[in-house]
């Protein structure tokens, strides 16, 4: 992957809703938004309570299109050793919002999540779900009012289907702010940016009270100090982080010889101090992914280097997005068998991962 390093194709896959046209984005947004005067949502028709979950949180996020992951809900024997080790389940909006086509996703559609009931199996299994959508998609919305309508639309997909969604995670707000998608740009500074995030934060937990919203942002994209001022921007604008998560570009770290240990040392006491959980994503180089067993070998080299930096962070993130492979999905690695050392699985490289952090 290049600079901004997490899935910026996200945005042309995610369909609008019928209600709202996606037009040209915008150039300027005032920073003092007004409140939302948006007719009421409908709140969620799940009644089941959400899922207890601890401080310290594992996260586990397959791939959009990998192949196996309707057979994470129809074999759960394969890894139930490695689902005992999981907090939060996390789904991409693309797999789960049910309009239109997701070309990275393969087969794995909101319809076919449903035929296997993988929402309630979740929650029976006491799994916390996580959904990712991020508020500002230079390309097709820079109010974030299509977004919240997606992100509406997912988290209500989910809970009509017994699953409870606890987390929803933003998807490099700050760097979508400024980013140039194929000639098309939103124009914000920080300020704008952190407007923008902090209204569409409002407008999620307004309309579901009991989801808590967190923010992913790329290093070294953004400086350690760039990244504390974008923290501090959004609580500027009376809103805390839910959590923090970095999305790390090894392959950028590695030719920029940055000190990573020292930058993440900085950056999780930065968190703490502000009380705000902060996490790492574990994936692999993106230059060493193109197999099951590069991505494997790859992300455990990042995880033994995070280890030596800073410890097990209070969240820890197993997510891929790589690809695509010749299909136009978006398959590595495989997920399962969990016991198979032959096959290098997400699912074993959890179990792996988590034992290096725990030793």
């Amino acid at each position: 992957m290049n600079t901004y390093s997490k899935r910026r194709w996200i945005a042309v896959m995610i369909v609008c809703l019928a209600a709202v046209s996606c037009s040209s984005p915008e150039t300027h947004l005032p920073t003092n938004l007004p409140q939302p005067t948006d007719t009421p949502l409908p709140q969620s028709t799940s009644t089941s309570a959400p899922t207890p979950v601890p401080s310290d949180l594992v996260w586990f996020a397959p791939n959009f299109g990998s192949r196996d992951y309707l057979e994470l809900f129809t074999k759960p024997e394969w890894w139930s050793a490695a689902r005992s080790r999981i907090n939060v389940f996390q789904f991409y909006a693309d797999n789960v919002i049910g309009e239109g086509s997701c070309p990275i996703c393969g087969d794995n559609t909101f319809d076919a999540f449903v035929r296997a009931d993988a929402f309630r199996k979740l929650t029976d299994w006491g799994l916390a779900i996580g959904l990712e959508l991020g508020p500002i998609y230079p390309d097709w919305d820079c109010t974030s009012d299509v977004v919240f309508l997606n992100a509406n639309k997912a988290i209500q997909n989910i809970e009509s289907n017994g699953g409870v969604v606890t987390f929803l995670s933003m998807d490099e707000p700050f760097l979508y702010g400024q980013l140039d998608i194929d000639g098309r740009n939103c124009g914000y500074d920080m300020e704008e940016t952190a407007a923008v995030t902090s209204h569409y934060i409002e407008r999620v937990i307004s309309a579901h009270p009991r989801i808590s919203v967190g923010d992913i942002e790329p290093y070294p994209h953004f400086s350690i100090a760039e990244l504390e001022e974008w923290i501090l921007a959004i609580e500027d604008k009376g809103v805390t982080l839910a959590f923090f998560h970095l999305d790390v570009d090894t392959e950028r770290v590695r030719v920029e010889r940055k000190n990573v240990a020292a930058d993440l040392q900085a950056l999780q006491r930065f968190c703490r101090e502000h009380r705000i959980p902060f996490g790492i994503i574990l994936t692999s180089n993106w230059t060493a992914s193109n197999s099951n067993r590069a991505y494997f070998d790859s992300t455990m080299e990042w995880i033994y280097t995070l280890k030596d930096a800073i410890g097990k962070p209070q969240h820890v993130i197993f997510q891929s997005w790589q690809g695509p492979t010749p299909s136009g999905a978006h398959e590595i690695p495989i997920n399962l068998p969990q016991n198979d050392p032959s096959n290098y699985s997400h699912v074993q490289l959890i179990i792996k991962g988590l034992d290096v952090f725990d030793q």
